[in-house]
């Protein structure tokens, strides 16, 4: 009798992702635990001071007293978990119709709706806006977080190829004109750090009629003078029909965003599964979220920082060899082959105290890896310097080891 678990008993003897060899290695870097206090640059693990390059807190506004200020005034009055209930039940307060009209003031738009987490902001908008009848047209590098919520809606889905007008163009050419159609990008690639090229799809869809979805998870805070995106930095937000993103990277809580007209977020209220059927996003993270957009909005120095950062880390790679690929973003992606990054992590972690996250199938082509790493503002040019000192030290290791394999040989 067929049992649905037996996919997980095979996966101890047959997974695409890691062999026998390879799972005990795998589950040490992937799943290592974590210290609470993982936000800075630095912190303590099994009583030894770690140089961590593998959070998303770009500004360094995780740990920002206002934030935690505001937090905590909301904890200490109402409870870890207030309010509690659904939007649509108990769950809606005054904390929330502040952040929101806060976000679409952001992203100069009507209006705009959060949500509890990132992921539930775009499975819940794609299942809501779209049906059977309509296509969903998304890059075939779109986060988990869009195809799931495509997969939800019942929509007609197609992939095209990687930041490839030619593959995006010909799928709107084969679609008819009577289907209702949406693309779908991120605006940042959160493995490679590659960027969408928003001024040709939004030629495309306009030329074709179609509605334009950016999930801006990285490049909210990040990208652009003012920080609103990678939407900004092109010059292109109000040629964008949907505005999405996460308080997770960039502003440092927890907590997700459609920000788009008011019409259109009238509906995702009534609609939208991961509002109607979750709890509410606590108040705590509601009010430190206010703040966090408060500094953003006049952050020039923190982002000027970041990219300063960026640049040393990235430049340096490439000064000692290593491929990083075509990364536009702090995002560097140190590539690797099969599951070499679980051995450099865990290298990079054990003999010098450094802790960058390796990256495997599914987040990338299954037979490569990335060890992906990230810069923030808090980070200084002594801690790239470091980074870069032990990645190159590395790499003198292992020549030596095939040197001197090769003159045994010989």
């Amino acid at each position: 009798m067929a049992d649905i678990f037996d996919k997980c008993v095979r996966f101890l003897r047959e997974s695409r992702i890691v062999d026998g060899e390879d799972r005990a290695t795998a589950e040490d870097v992937l799943y290592r635990r974590s210290p609470l206090n993982n936000i800075g640059p630095w912190m303590e693990v099994d009583g030894r001071r770690v140089l961590q390059f593998s959070t998303n807190d770009y500004l360094g506004l995780a740990s920002h007293f206002k934030l935690r200020r505001a937090a905590t005034k909301i904890v200490f009055q109402n409870g870890v978990g207030a309010p509690m209930g659904s939007r649509a039940l108990t769950g809606n307060i005054d904390l929330h119709m502040k952040l929101q009209k806060q976000v679409a003031d952001f992203k100069m738009t009507e209006d705009s709706l959060v949500f509890c987490n990132g992921a539930m902001a775009m499975m819940g908008t794609i299942a809501a806006l779209a049906s059977a009848r309509d296509l969903l047209i998304m890059d075939r590098y779109a986060h988990a977080s869009l195809v799931c919520g495509a997969r939800i809606s019942g929509a007609r889905i197609r992939f095209f190829r990687h930041n490839d007008m030619e593959s995006l163009e010909a799928i709107l050419l084969e679609a008819p004109a009577s289907q209702a159609k949406m693309v779908v990008v991120d605006g940042v690639y959160s493995m490679h750090g590659d960027l969408a090229p928003l001024p040709e799809i939004c030629d495309l869809c306009e030329k074709h009629g179609a509605r334009l979805l950016v999930d801006d998870a990285h490049g909210t805070g990040v990208f652009g003078e003012h920080g609103r995106g990678v939407a900004e930095y092109f010059g292109v937000e109000d040629r964008i029909d949907l505005h999405l993103g996460t308080f997770s990277k960039a502003v440092g809580t927890i907590g997700g965003f459609v920000a788009a007209d008011a019409a259109v977020i009238n509906f995702l209220k009534f609609s939208a599964p991961t509002i109607l059927f979750t709890k509410a996003m606590p108040g705590c993270v509601a009010a430190a979220t206010v703040e966090s957009l408060k500094l953003i909005s006049r952050g020039k120095g923190r982002r000027k920082k970041l990219w300063r950062n960026a640049h040393a880390l990235q430049n340096g790679l490439r000064e000692i060899g290593y491929r990083i690929g075509n990364t536009q973003s702090p995002i560097t992606p140190i590539e690797g082959d099969g599951t070499n990054a679980l051995y450099l992590g865990k290298a990079l972690f054990e003999k010098y105290h450094v802790w960058a996250s390796a990256v495997l199938y599914p987040a990338v082509p299954i037979g490569t890896s990335i060890l992906r790493v990230i810069p923030t503002a808090r980070h200084t040019l002594g801690d790239i310097r470091y980074f870069l000192k032990s990645l190159e030290s590395l790499k003198q290791e292992k020549w030596q080891v095939v040197e001197s394999a090769s003159s045994s040989a010989a």
